[in-house]
């Protein structure tokens, strides 16, 4: 279509022809009100030059304040649905502000547009306080399931207003699920109870696996937590746990943690956890607290057997850095007999197969050639 084609102007003709053919209005409505957003936001220099601007925020203006809710339900569809417009369907729905909340919350509990559900949360926040009341009267509803109570007290902490506090807390003393009450802690941490820091940094050894995960993505906006428990929790069994407190200590610095992380590159980890521990890392590398990491990472490349290529990938991307680099030339001017760069030439000619790792491993042989030879 041609809305999605980056056509916005030459869309709206037809869209209005097709508001006035169809029976049911709902969808041409809802694509007419995203045509103008879209226009404006991506063509704004051509309406101007055409003296089309005023025009277009009119009948933008016009389109929303007439919105009816079936026509919401099509917009958000779309956004369930359409990544090209997506960014004008989320600014719709937070102009629209209140009348967009029990439509939200429908799907919540409905389990539908799951695709969309990361931006209704950001939506409801956006909002913010009008529409506290009908969030908190969600999550106090004994029908609500746990799962949209969770999704609803992140929304409140993210708008940290004070006026939920109160109720939030007597929420708190009803529920017996570990995972909601840790996100309930969060949730009053963020609107400002300090007290709640120490409470979630226990939570890192809570046996609840969802109050594990609750805390671990909260830690980072804890103010100087126990680095100790952070470094223990990177050994969780959960990967989510363990990718968000790999990230959380690139803020909460300690040296200590090198270990654990190191350990992550190769051990069960997902992808993105995995990338993270490697990003911390480099940070701690950047700073001077991860001495001697580029050696032991030769090492662990070269002497042990990693069967996975995107481990033996991510190790090299890593050495490929310029704070390992440098590293790995201090290690060779410190100990004549190291000869790293020769080590890591023998195991990429006789023992590395994997094309992206060669291809890596000789962008480094030739960066280390090259300051060798300054």
């Amino acid at each position: 279509m041609l809305l999605e084609a980056g056509l916005a102007v030459e869309s709206i003709s037809v869209l209005k022809r097709a508001e006035e053919a169809e029976e049911v209005k709902a969808e041409p409505r809802a694509l007419l009100l995203i045509a103008y957003s879209r226009a404006l936001s991506k063509e704004l220099a051509y309406l101007k030059s055409s003296n089309l601007e005023t025009e277009y925020r009119k009948e933008r203006t016009r389109r929303l304040n007439d919105i009816k809710s079936d026509e919401i339900e099509e917009i958000i569809q779309i956004l369930n649905a359409r990544k090209q417009v997506q960014d004008d369907v989320i600014q719709i729905l937070i102009d629209k502000g209140t009348p967009v909340i029990p439509i939200i919350l429908n799907s919540f509990l409905q389990d539908r547009y799951d695709k969309a559900y990361d931006h209704f949360g950001n939506i409801l926040t956006q909002i913010g306080v009008k529409g506290l009341e009908e969030l908190m009267s969600a999550i106090e509803a004994a029908e609500t399931p746990t799962s949209v109570k969770v999704r609803l007290v992140r929304v409140l902490g993210a708008m940290g207003e004070a006026a939920a506090k109160e109720r939030l807390e007597a929420v708190k003393k009803t529920i017996q699920d570990a995972g909601l009450e840790m996100e309930i802690n969060v949730a009053l941490y963020q609107i400002g109870d300090k007290e709640y820091g120490k409470v979630i940094e226990e939570g890192l050894q809570n046996s609840n696996l969802v109050a594990r995960q609750a805390a671990a993505r909260s830690v980072v906006m804890l103010d100087q937590p126990s680095t100790s428990k952070l470094i223990n929790a990177l050994k969780d069994e959960d990967d989510q746990v363990r990718r968000s407190v790999a990230i959380a200590l690139q803020k909460h610095i300690d040296a200590n943690a090198v270990d654990n992380l190191v350990e992550i590159l190769t051990n069960d980890s997902g992808g993105s956890t995995k990338q993270s521990a490697l990003n911390t890392l480099n940070h701690y590398a950047e700073n001077k607290l991860a001495d001697g990491l580029a050696p032991r990472l030769i090492s662990l490349l070269i002497e042990t057997e990693i069967t996975d290529h995107t481990d033996r990938l991510r190790i090299a991307q890593l050495l490929n850095k310029p704070a390992l680099i440098q590293q790995i030339e201090a290690a060779d001017r410190a100990d004549r007999y190291a000869n790293l760069p020769h080590k890591l030439y023998e195991y990429y000619r006789n023992k590395e197969d994997n094309r992206l790792v060669k291809s890596e491993l000789t962008s480094l042989l030739i960066k280390l050639e090259e300051t060798s030879e300054e």
